[in-house]
């Protein structure tokens, strides 16, 4: 016969001899004031502290009114404790000579404090791509965990638990952009560390990034040897055209050459300088020279012929125009217009610069190149938007 007696539980000393209030009180978090050689970065932390502009602020702060807001930490495995949040904030009080840092201790679970780590820092001014990448990866394997996904039976019953198992989706309404952005920003993780490094130099633009992320390792190592050796950055359409090479199977170093090179203008020589010479009379100065550039091909619209953009919007204020000009022929000149216009900025290539603006720094061509490439980006976006429209028609 089984006993009906309660188990009973003694009581501690600490809770004999203290008072409800007491006991409630050592239930609340605490500032504690932690020395700065128990603190331990966050495992894999994907957020810089550099010693920057906005550190020496920071110090200068601290100086001056102290930490004013806790890090928060968790307790250490091997001992001390690891710093969820607040890494800049002790590498400002290590250059403030300061000892310790103020913080709340919490017991978090990994996931619990994987995703309070990100939330804690993802705000920050001047977050590189590839630590918002990691950042956002990181979470997201966190809430997966912690969540448990549906067994594959689960999701095949219930076209709603399917539906609605998006992580990536619930991260990005949480930090105020899409999941399309989330999973963009992910797909960067998949690059070898040299396009990592070019997407944070701001030398490859987001979206042929995402492109490249398809890539093998072993091909994406192809591009960046290309990239060394002279070629400038992949384009949009580019990096869709080695995605989809790669894909079926034929993306070597020929094939890679010839997507690189694509409609690139020959590389010229540096114009030989010229001796002075005295002016010649203005009644002996040569005819001026007939090799002249040649006319840009005219823009057809509405079964006119216009040389410029300018002139056709000059005829569309024209109130006594024809306007027999269909939005069909409208989109269909406009559509060959940005092809013309992407295919042809395309040329202007990192081997263009240099022998036709010889007197440039390289500082200066730096620039040139890096807002070439901005003005590259907008026309093969322009370029995707035009072919998407067309599509939905």
């Amino acid at each position: 016969m089984k006993s009906s007696a309660r188990k009973v539980e003694l009581a501690s000393a600490s809770d004999l001899f203290s008072t409800e209030q007491e006991r409630q009180d050592a239930k609340l978090e605490r500032v504690q004031q932690i020395p700065l050689t128990e603190l331990f970065p966050f495992p894999d932390h994907p957020f810089s502290v550099r010693d920057d502009d906005s550190m020496k602020e920071t110090v200068e702060s601290l100086k001056e009114s102290g930490v004013l807001q806790p890090a928060i930490a968790r307790p250490r495995e091997g001992g001390g404790y690891e710093l969820v949040s607040g890494h800049r904030r002790k590498r400002a009080c290590e250059l403030a000579g300061l000892t310790a840092l103020p913080a709340l201790v919490r017991n978090l679970d990994d996931d619990t404090a994987t995703i309070l780590m990100v939330d804690s820092n993802i705000q920050r001014e001047n977050i590189l791509p590839s630590e918002r990448a990691q950042a956002y990866k990181m979470k997201l394997e966190a809430i997966k965990r912690r969540a448990g996904r549906p067994t594959k039976e689960a999701e095949n019953n219930s076209p709603k638990i399917s539906a609605n198992f998006r992580s990536d989706d619930e991260i990005g309404a949480a930090m105020g952009v899409s999941g399309d952005t989330v999973r963009n920003y992910i797909s960067l993780t998949q690059l070898v560390p040299e396009l990592q490094q070019m997407v944070d130099d701001k030398k490859i633009a987001m979206t042929p990034a995402v492109e490249l992320s398809y890539l093998k390792p072993e091909e994406q190592q192809m591009v960046t040897d290309a990239i060394a050796k002279g070629h400038s950055t992949p384009s949009l359409v580019q990096a869709q055209q080695l995605k989809k090479i790669s894909r079926s199977g034929g993306l070597d170093t020929e094939a890679l050459r010839s997507v690189m090179t694509e409609g690139k203008k020959p590389k010229r020589s540096a114009p030989a300088r010229a001796k002075p010479v005295t002016p010649p009379q203005e009644d002996t100065l040569p005819p001026p020279p007939q090799d002249t550039p040649p006319e840009p091909p005219p823009f057809q619209l509405g079964g006119k012929s216009f040389a410029t953009i300018q002139e056709s919007v000059q005829d569309l204020k024209n109130m006594d125009k024809d306007c027999s000009c269909t939005p069909d022929i409208f989109l269909a000149a406009i559509t060959e217009f940005v092809k013309r216009f992407q295919s042809e900025i395309s040329c202007y290539a990192d081997e263009y610069y240099a022998p036709v603006f010889p007197a440039l720094s390289p500082v200066q061509l730096r620039y040139l190149r890096q807002q070439m490439d901005t003005i590259r980006n907008a026309a093969d976006q322009l370029y995707i938007l035009i072919e998407g429209k067309i599509e939905n028609e």
